[in-house]
């Protein structure tokens, strides 16, 4: 889990709009970090090896996995699909 400090008030104010305790709030946000928390290198081989198993093509994997990540968090640039192979195949 992420490290909360920071993020007390963010927790006290979402727990008091929810019925979930405030150690139940601060569990999911440390949830929501950490899965925010990847870079981009680490966020491609997850999206890869996910949209793998549901039996996309690589060529359908690229162009998703290039427009998922312009509207992540890291705010990539938009990835051509042979700077995605290089992150998945390095």
């Amino acid at each position: 889990m992420s490290d909360l400090s920071g993020f007390e008030e963010l927790i006290a104010r979402l727990s008091r709009g929810s019925r979930m305790s405030e150690r139940e709030t601060g569990h999911l946000v440390g949830e929501v970090l950490a899965y925010l928390d990847d870079s981009l290198e680490q966020f491609v081989r997850r999206r890869h090896r996910e949209l793998q198993r549901e039996g996309l093509r690589n060529s359908q994997i690229y162009q998703r996995v290039a427009q998922e990540a312009s509207q992540r968090r890291f705010r990539a640039d938009l990835l051509s699909t042979r700077q995605i192979r290089r992150l998945v195949y390095g």
